[in-house]
């Protein structure tokens, strides 16, 4: 009966998809593809495995359902051949062709695949660039030994992978970068201290993979190397498994770039896929939902008692910081104080130092390490403003459960006035209306003086709930009209919160004009000559 039904896969309409899902998950190795499918026992594809597909490799499945089709065409009229017009050997032959389509078809796709790389120079030269890169860094891992921590989630990446490396590099020597350097060209350079130059620039890409290679033949002078791994539709963190990390730090499942995902299920599938070819894997429990945990092997980390990993007890100091106790597995206990604000900063700095923990670090390194943790640009950092006001800068990117974290630590303050800037979220597809209302529900009428929302998302869906609510709200498309408009409502000694997403919002902008010293502009993010030409290009300062 098996047989049976894997032969029928063969012929199934959903055929092509499942040869494509072959290709992805052979990460596009000819020999690996080929292997893998001639070691398959049914072409049976799921509805689940069909929607995680990525939009191109669905428009690949449409190719090789044309060329099939076409073939099968081919195959009737040799038939009809046969049949009418007395053809030797027609209909024996025809009938060979409709048969054999699945099995050709399976082998032209590597050629298929060829030939829309040549019509595309610029992914062509990306695909050889990672290959090599990723070659590399193989034979890195081969030679020396070290250990990876790569991490990923659907928010909060980039801070934990600075606050991680900062904890480590305190006792060991640790190589990481700052910036975000997240996907399959950029994670490589990591583990060799380079910086991304210009693609189709041939020379400097030359220049990088000769370095590497020095730096493959001497001793590699790093214990540890700590890596934000991203990513964008599904399929696309297998690229990563070459990396084979000692540790896998999971932030969150949550909603994020819904126009490739369509659903939570979808982005859980992808972001937890990272734990199959990880040694080690902590998660944090308080943002991933309990259902896409059952049956995995891993370590918890969260806010929740429950976790492996967790806080007994947190102080806030303010604006400052906060003092935190963390219980580290059943016997371990370590007390930090730490300038990250909220619930989320407490997050953060678990992560890091239950990181360290599990990588084996005694506490008192994970304590010396957790001293020298820093708020970093974008993330909560507080800066000071004009009429001795302070300003809280949360501007990197924005995600409901991020934007409704940063309002809890606005709204839990005191002071004489407290006002949110508040940004669209971008890159959420259909669940962007009910995402935004879902902001705009947690804006507390008591708690905030003004809302303020740059971005069209926000002016359409979060405004009109904040403001049903009983907050004072107004809204704007221009991170510098927003500014303004707050600069010129400012008390004395208010506190300001600017949250929000990158392209078409910037709301680091809108804080320029109520910084008290113009150097500070310095510590904001995007501030690059590329970043501040696309600012000038979508908005007049």
């Amino acid at each position: 009966m098996k047989l049976i039904r894997a032969f029928i896969s063969l012929y199934s309409w959903r055929y092509p998809l499942a040869l494509t899902r072959i290709w992805s998950r052979s990460r596009s190795h000819r020999q690996s593809y080929l292997a893998a499918y001639w070691q398959t026992n049914t072409f049976a594809i799921s509805d689940t495995d069909a929607m995680e597909l990525a939009s191109r490799q669905r428009k690949l499945a449409v190719v090789l359902s044309v060329g099939m089709v076409g073939q099968i065409c081919v195959g009737l009229g040799f038939i009809v051949a046969g049949a009418f017009h007395d053809a030797v050997a027609g209909w024996q032959f025809g009938l060979a062709i409709i048969l054999a389509y699945p099995i050709i078809w399976a082998h032209i796709l590597p050629i298929v695949i060829a030939a829309w790389w040549l019509t595309r120079p610029k992914r062509l030269a990306r695909e050889i660039v990672c290959s090599i890169l990723e070659s590399q860094v193989r034979r890195l891992r081969k030679k020396h030994t070290f250990s990876v921590i790569a991490v990923a989630g659907s928010i909060g990446k980039t801070s934990t992978k600075i606050t991680i490396a900062r904890l480590l590099q305190a006792t060991q020597n640790v190589l990481w970068q700052e910036g975000n350097y997240n996907d399959r060209v950029t994670v490589p350079l990591i583990f060799f201290g380079h910086s991304m130059p210009g693609l189709l620039n041939i020379f400097a890409w030359l220049v990088i993979m000769i370095k590497n290679e020095r730096i493959i033949a001497r001793p590699y002078p790093y214990q540890y190397v700590v890596a934000e791994i991203g990513t964008d539709g599904p399929g696309q963190l297998q690229q990563f498994a070459y990396l084979r990390p000692e540790l896998v730090v999971m932030t969150a499942v949550t909603a994020e770039h819904m126009e490739f995902f369509g659903t939570l299920d979808a982005v859980a599938a992808e972001e937890l896929s990272i734990l199959s070819f990880a040694k080690q894997s902590l998660v944090n429990i308080d943002d991933t939902p309990a259902e896409y945990l059952r049956d995995r092997t891993f370590r918890s980390y969260g806010l929740d008692s429950k976790a492996l990993y967790h806080v007994t007890e947190r102080t806030g100091q303010g604006l400052q910081g906060q003092k935190i106790q963390f219980q580290l597995g059943k016997k371990d206990i370590v007390s930090v104080t730490v300038p990250l604000l909220g619930q989320q900063g407490a997050k953060v700095a678990l992560a890091a130092v239950a990181a360290a923990h599990t990588l084996g670090l005694p506490t008192a390194d994970i304590e010396k390490g957790a001293a020298t943790i820093a708020a970093f640009a974008g993330r909560m950092q507080i800066l000071h403003g004009i009429l001795n006001s302070t300003l809280i800068d949360d501007t990197y990117n924005s995600s409901p459960v991020a934007a409704k974290a940063a309002l809890d630590v606005l709204q839990s303050g005191d002071a004489p006035q407290r006002i949110a800037i508040l940004g669209s979220m971008n890159e959420l597809g259909s669940y962007s209306p009910d995402a935004h209302k879902e902001v705009g529900e947690h804006c507390d009428p008591e708690a905030l003086d003004w809302v303020v929302t740059v971005g069209e998302a926000a002016k359409k869906y979060l405004a009109p709930v904040a403001k049903a609510k009983g907050c004072q709200v107004t809204s704007f498309l221009d991170p510098y009209k927003a500014g303004r408009f707050v600069k010129a409502q400012l008390k004395e000694g208010a506190v300001v919160l600017a949250k929000g997403s990158q392209s078409g919002i910037f709301t680091e902008e809108s804080l320029k004009v109520l910084l008290a010293d113009k150097a500070d502009e310095a510590k904001l993010v995007r501030q690059s000559r590329l970043w501040m030409n696309t600012k000038g290009k979508q908005f007049k300062p």
